[in-house]
């Protein structure tokens, strides 16, 4: 897909991956709808790309609230009369310590990196589906399949979330057109994942150029960066019982 007069919505737009994504879209002629809860900021975001070479439009969105998420499709159609792409880079990331081990920090990462998608794939669908075309793209993470020591809540809302857009994928496609899209970044040096960088992270804006390159080329799954993709995909080969012998220390995201 090339993006130039294209309505490109990004949610959680005004921080890391998704901020590095709208600034990048930016320069590519299209339409944008941004949405994030910290209105301040997409205010200040939609005024530069409005600067640029494309358009900009902007809603606070709380991605916990259903409502919310409905209303923020409506006002990019009512706006534009059509969605694209919708790129969904909402996400948080809380410790959950096996020593503190609290449900509800699992029940709001489910909340946000799980519902959260769903609520804007119920909304977008019925447009793509009229339209008989569509990307949805949601951000995943990299280790999708095996567990990580101390990221449990954050890793079990996105291993679901890869679920759900594998297991929709191809009736989605043969049926009516829309493409699914998993985003799945490795370690990117965002305020999110501040305590958690390992060797081989790489910036949000090249994070951000990955990612278009990725739409633009439709690939179904877009992974990065490479030597974590790698290290990880072997990791995910080992039995259980050699896999549960690697010492707690060098799995974790912190280290």
């Amino acid at each position: 897909m090339k993006f130039k007069d294209k309505v490109v919505i990004i949610s959680g737009a005004t921080g890391g991956i998704g901020r590095a994504l709208a600034e990048r879209f930016a320069l590519e002629e299209c339409k944008l709808a941004l949405f994030s809860r910290r209105e301040d900021l997409l205010k200040e975001i939609t005024t530069m790309i409005n600067k640029s070479k494309s358009t900009c439009i902007y809603r606070k969105c709380n991605v916990e609230i259903k409502n919310e998420v409905k209303q923020a499709v409506q006002f990019t159609i009512d706006t534009y009369g059509k969605i694209d792409l919708a790129i969904l880079a909402a996400g948080v990331l809380i410790p959950n310590k096996i020593d503190e081990f609290d449900s509800s920090i699992i029940e709001k990462s489910m909340k946000i990196n799980f519902f959260g998608n769903i609520y804007f794939m119920e909304y977008l669908f019925p447009y793509m589906r009229a339209q008989k075309s569509g990307i949805i793209a949601p951000i995943s993470t990299l280790p999708d399949k095996r567990g990580t020591p101390g990221i449990d809540a954050y890793g079990s809302s996105k291993a679901a979330l890869s679920w759900l857009i594998e297991s929709l994928r191809v009736e989605a496609k043969q049926k009516y057109n829309i493409d699914l899209i998993t985003i799945k970044p490795g370690s990117v040096e965002t305020p999110m994942i501040g305590e958690y960088h390992r060797p081989g992270s790489i910036k949000p804006h090249r994070a951000a150029e990955i990612i278009l390159k990725g739409l633009e080329r439709n690939k179904k799954i877009i992974q990065f960066p490479l030597t974590q993709v790698l290290m990880i995909r072997t990791r995910e080969l080992l039995p259980v019982w050699a896999y549960d012998r690697i010492p707690v220390h060098l799995m974790k995201e912190d280290d």
